[in-house]
């Protein structure tokens, strides 16, 4: 278990605060906790990778950043018509 590894964890402890968040929240706290559990999401993969010395699954790491962006529109989009 090197630092990495240890640091992955302690960002997985990071979500539990984001999805009590997405379950309770209103629609746009719900928007903002799952960019938050997604970003966290994409750093602990990212961690991970690093940790266990397996450079190449950092492809999903960076697939899941670029979507994370896209996802994120496409959710204010669809809240837009209720707020």
């Amino acid at each position: 278990m090197n630092g990495f590894a240890v640091a992955a964890i302690v960002m997985l402890i990071g979500v539990i605060p984001c999805a009590i968040v997405v379950c309770r929240g209103t629609a746009i706290e719900a928007v903002v906790g799952y960019q938050a559990v997604s970003s966290i999401a994409v750093m602990v993969l990212v961690l991970l990778a690093e940790a266990f010395s397996r450079f190449g699954e950092l492809e999903l790491p960076i697939v899941l950043a670029v979507l994370l962006f896209g996802s994120g529109l496409v959710f204010v989009r669809a809240l837009e018509r209720w707020l």
